[in-house]
């Protein structure tokens, strides 16, 4: 009796480290008096990983009990809860915030000559002169600062003596088809960022993509040959075309999207 007694503590507390150091999905909607409240961030303090809610307010974080989490958003009061085994049952979470009146700073009203019209009152304001590099007049003022893998290919394909024969090096020694080849794939790195910082929750809620999806969606977006970088500043043609690769991605991925 004893002996099976010792087996069945050391079971339960080998059962309790084991559940103690993986961590399971913690679901909750977040709301305040009005409704949902979307892009709040959330962080668990334990593992310092965070996430953000969805439109509806939805999000989940990686957890166990006694863990940490703070929840933060512009306007409302930060929220810390400790995470509870009851918070992984059947039932959903509702975390509430509380709004805060947001002070501002008081404005100071000086007396003016303004009448209000701009054409007039232009003439009678008075401004300091910026000074940079086009008011000094220096060479290649107003240029475009060039990104890392531009400034090498730049370097490359130029020669500061006037004789081209750094390039024609580069060019035999297969230098400048490498830093082309760096330049393509920083091209890439930039459209994919574009997408996923503007187009992710779009990706996850509209188009019903799976969250293990989404990188790999996006990748295959920006990679199709109909692709067109016209799309990243036109937010309806992005979105048309999103929709469209969503139905091709899904149907070379049967087993995920029935």
């Amino acid at each position: 009796m004893k002996k099976t007694l010792f087996l069945i503590i050391c079971s339960t507390l080998s059962l309790t480290a084991v559940s103690q150091k993986h961590r399971k999905f913690f679901y909750a909607t977040l709301q305040d008096e009005m409704g949902a409240v979307a892009n709040a961030h959330v962080i668990n303090l334990t593992t310092k990983q965070g996430t953000f809610t969805n439109d509806h307010g939805k999000f989940r974080i990686l957890a166990i009990p006694n863990d940490t989490l703070k929840i933060s958003f512009v306007g409302y009061e930060t929220k810390k809860i400790v995470v509870a085994i009851h918070h992984f049952g059947i039932q959903e979470n509702h975390i509430k915030l509380k709004k805060v009146p947001i002070e501002l700073e008081e404005v100071e009203l000086k007396k003016h000559d303004l009448t209000g019209f701009i054409a007039l009152d232009s003439k009678h304001i008075k401004s300091e002169k910026e000074i940079n590099a086009e008011t000094l007049n220096l060479p290649f003022a107003g240029s475009r600062i060039l990104t890392p893998a531009e400034r090498r290919l730049h370097t490359a394909m130029t020669s500061s003596a006037g004789i081209p024969l750094d390039p024609l090096l580069n060019w035999m020694s297969g230098r400048l088809k490498k830093l082309k080849k760096l330049k393509a794939i920083e091209d890439t790195e930039k459209r994919v960022q574009n997408i996923r910082t503007n187009y992710r929750l779009y990706i996850s809620n509209e188009l019903s993509i799976l969250q293990e999806d989404i990188e790999r969606f996006i990748y295959f977006a920006e990679g199709a040959d109909d692709f067109n970088s016209f799309y990243l500043n036109d937010e309806m043609s992005m979105i048309e075309f999103l929709q469209k690769k969503s139905i091709v991605f899904k149907k070379l991925n049967p087993k995920n999207y029935h």
